[in-house]
Order: C-alpha cells, then structure tokens, then sequence
C-alpha cells in the first residue's frame, strides 16, 4: 500500500505504537498533534511527518485531510479540564474532521473509541465517546468506509493505568481502592496497533464497530494486587464498597491532579469486558513485569546517584 495516512492525536503512546505498525504501508504518515516536542522519538522514521494543528483553527487540521487516503481519530482524554471538555474533545471535534474527511473523499475513517460507550451512559466520558461514534455511524456509507473500535483499558510501556497506580502504591503504604469488584479486559497497545492495521489494509470490519479486549479479565482488586505482587512490595490495599467508594471519589474530584473523579466513578459502575470483538493474545503477566520493574530500576538509580 501506499499514499497518505493522518492521525490525530499523533503524541499519545497509542499513536505511536500505530505509527510503528503503519509505516511500512504508507508514502507518508502525518501525525497531527496539539504538541509537537512530544513526538520526538517518532522523528527518526524518514516517513512521518509531524504537524502541530489548533482544533479552533479548522485551516490548521483541514489541509492535511484533503488529501489523505486512510484518517485515524486516537484522540482522548481520561479526565476533564477547564479547558478540555469531553464532550469538545470527543465529539464536537470529531464531527469536524469527521465531516472534512467525507467532503474530501477520504476512503476510510478509523475511530478509536472506548468500551461501554454510549450516549446513554453512565458517564461525560462514556456519552461523548458514544455519541461520537453514533454520529460516524450516522455518515458512513459504501463510498465512506468507517471503522470503530472500541478497546478496554490499554497498557503498555507508556500506559496510563498500571504506571499510574505503580505511583500511587509505591507512594502510599495504605491503599484505599473504589470499586475493587469493577472488571476490565486489558488489551495490549500492540495487539491493538495490530487491529488497527488489520481495519486499514483489510475491508473484514468495514462499517462496523468492533469491542476489542485481551484475552483474560480481571476484577480491579486484582489488578492491584498484580502490580503490588510485581514490585514486590508490602502495602495494605482496602476494598471500599459502593458509598464509601462514591464518596472517594468525591473527595478526590475536588482535588488537583484528577486521581479518581466522579466521572471515573460513574464509568466503573459497569464492567469493562467482552465477551465479543476482537481478542489480543497478549496477557499482562507477559508484558507490564518488563516495564514496571525496568522502570523501578531507573528510579534506584537515579536514588543511588542523587544521594538518596
């Protein structure tokens, strides 16, 4: 294959991991981002092109859709700001390139969305990510091919799940966790780069949606417990039930750093499984060891020639 492949959100760790799959397909990958200093370690593939865009200036994104062949949408957040509203960045924004890419006869639009999304749901956070994928479904039509897919909690080396709570239990010798029962099918970030290769170079999920999930679930409590078991430290994790665990979270809501909202709290309330889709093969006993523990080893260190 060749010609033109656009991404947006071109810095997220599942960016590029899609980027390294795609590369080899296409004449030239844009990589659309908000900031471009976060795509450093992309630049070295001669290929990729990476291109700083404002969503408030519609000429700073429409210009690399206009000629494009394949445009993925990865862009997401976890958390609201006072700047960055779901519903702006998930749906409104969508509409935008979504609709430039069908003017400009694009010939496939791939959507990353989120498991459980709905326009019903629960969640800011689930309902933008379904209504946004309502709309694509709305649009799409044999001469405007559409994929997408939804994924479950995502890990990898630069994941936003396990190197997170590694943080918080390295850092907290009590570990109060909400809504320890909620369960999640992790997939991993090149299973998934895998998937999104096979929608772009192949027609088999053409115009469809597709839940994408690893091959295990877990029980959060569990995961956890798997991450304190591979740092191999000693912290005492206590499973909050349904109050004390909306309570957390709004506490925590009305501090900094957004470590677990009510938005968060809502979106736990249902399962983050599937029991249809598309199946990674690889499993977090596999793969988080190699990066957790690496990372752990950095720190020591940075510990040992700090001083400390």
């Amino acid at each position: 294959m060749s010609n033109t492949l656009t991404i947006f959100g071109g810095s997220g760790f599942i960016a590029t991991e899609i980027v390294y799959k795609l590369s080899k397909h296409f004449t030239e990958l844009r990589l659309l981002t908000r900031n471009t200093q976060k795509c450093n370690h992309i630049k070295v593939i001669k290929n990729v092109k990476i291109f700083l865009y404002d969503p408030n200036i519609p000429s700073s994104y429409n210009k690399h859709i206009i000629d494009s062949d394949i445009v993925i949408n990865s862009i997401g957040i976890l958390n609201e700001t006072r700047k960055n509203k779901f519903n702006d960045i998930h749906f409104e924004f969508l509409k935008k390139i979504i609709n430039k890419s069908k003017e400009s006869k694009v010939k496939k639009f791939i959507q990353l969305s989120a498991l459980n999304a709905d326009p019903n749901g629960a969640s800011r956070y689930l309902q933008s990510k379904g209504n946004a994928d309502k709309y694509i479904s709305s649009i799409t039509s044999d001469s405007f091919k559409t994929v997408i897919l939804r994924p479950s909690i995502v890990f990898g080396e630069k994941d936003q799940f396990f190197n997170r709570f590694k943080n918080l239990l390295m850092f907290l010798p009590i570990f109060p966790l909400a809504c320890p029962g909620s369960m999640f099918s992790p997939i991993y970030v090149k299973d998934l780069a895998g998937f999104v290769e096979q929608a772009v170079l192949n027609n088999i999920h053409d115009n469809m949606i597709k839940n994408v999930t690893g091959p295990k679930n877990y029980k959060f409590i569990e995961l956890i417990n798997f991450i304190k078991s591979t740092m191999k430290i000693r912290r005492l994790i206590i499973p909050l039930n349904y109050s004390l665990s909306k309570l957390q979270a709004f506490f925590f809501t009305c501090l900094p750093g957004n470590i677990f909202t009510l938005d968060n709290f809502k979106s736990l309330q249902k399962d983050n499984i599937s029991i249809d889709g598309l199946k990674g093969s690889s499993t977090i006993e596999e793969i988080v060891p190699s990066y957790l523990c690496n990372n752990n080893k950095k720190l020591d260190v940075f510990r040992k020639t700090s001083g400390r």
